[in-house]
């Protein structure tokens, strides 16, 4: 038999020492843990805003570098507009001469919605501008498209153009082409579709039917601010970067590039940041941006981004 020492379990203190390691070891587990998932969080959360902003300009993009581009022909002065074309949205009949001002192949609003469509839900967001893109369509697959009754679309050769909707060719000679027409207007509205207490990037387009239809290009894009680049000189390169307000910014104005600001923010579900952050944004007349302010929730995670395009046809 086992003596009485031999049999004895652990004592007190020796219980009490190893319950205090395992209780350090189970809290460093949990704190590395803790520290893992606000890791991941906060890695996940940028990454959806840069997704997010990414996006938006990669669809912005290919606009800006068609506008001006009319087909075989770019000057805008040589493409006829017919008398009787109606282009309806959804509370006008017609917005014909405003989508069809093809000699404005850019056009900004600054820092104010004052298109003749209403925004969605009627709500644009004050101090955003607002960005209008004329341009015709490059052939999908190189392949010409077809004719088509109600379409707005576009028939220039080397020397002249002409805008018709009724599926009849005008007769331009055997070297015209045809395109469609295309007019983009991307402008931030306080709702997304998906949920009304956020803001998002919108964009009115042109239908198939001739008509002007919107719809949103993504979530969380909280201002927008775009400004030109113009040419004064005649040598190629930008001289002056101006809001959409300014005095050069004229029909004949040599626009060659479009400089782009926007401040995304994360969606509703992740809403659990301090943000106390002051936002400068390129327009001297808006100022700074400032989280915490009604538009701008403080419990928001942000990111400003900023790009300069080049037109690919720029302005004379």
């Amino acid at each position: 038999m086992r003596s009485a020492q031999q049999q004895r379990g652990m004592t007190l203190i020796e219980l009490m020492v190893a319950m205090s390691i395992g209780l350090f070891l189970t809290g460093g587990a949990l704190y590395i843990y803790s520290q893992s998932k606000n890791t991941y969080r906060a890695s996940d959360s940028l990454s959806r805003l840069q997704e997010s902003a990414r996006f938006a300009l990669d669809t912005i993009e290919p606009d800006i570098r068609l506008a001006r581009y009319w087909g075989r022909n770019a000057e805008p002065a040589m493409v006829t507009v017919p008398a009787g074309i109606v282009v309806p949205c959804s509370s006008s009949p017609d917005v014909a001469a405003w989508v069809l001002d093809i000699g404005r192949a850019i056009e900004v609003s600054d820092d104010n919605y004052d298109l003749p469509c209403p925004a969605f839900s009627n709500s644009p967001r004050a101090g955003s501008d607002v960005l209008t893109l004329r341009h015709a369509e490059p052939w999908t697959g190189g392949v010409e498209p077809a004719p088509e009754a109600g379409r707005l679309q576009v028939q220039t050769s080397l020397s002249q153009g002409r805008i018709f909707n009724d599926g009849a060719v005008p007769d331009l000679g055997t070297e015209s082409a045809t395109h469609n027409v295309v007019l983009s207007t991307y402008y931030v509205n306080e709702r997304s579709s998906f949920d009304t207490s956020q803001p998002s990037l919108r964009r009115l387009t042109l239908r198939a039917n001739g008509s002007l239809g919107e719809d949103e290009v993504i979530p969380g894009v909280e201002n927008l601010q775009v400004q030109l680049g113009i040419d004064t000189d005649g040598d190629g390169s930008v001289n002056r970067y101006v809001d959409g307000d300014d005095p050069l910014v004229t029909v004949d104005a040599a626009i060659i590039a479009v400089r782009l600001w926007m401040l995304v923010s994360t969606p509703a579900d992740d809403r659990a940041w301090s943000d106390t952050g002051s936002y400068p944004t390129p327009d001297a007349d808006l100022g700074d941006l400032v989280a915490g302010t009604a538009d701008y929730p403080a419990d928001a995670r942000r990111m400003q981004i900023s790009k300069t395009i080049y037109l690919n046809n720029q302005g004379s």
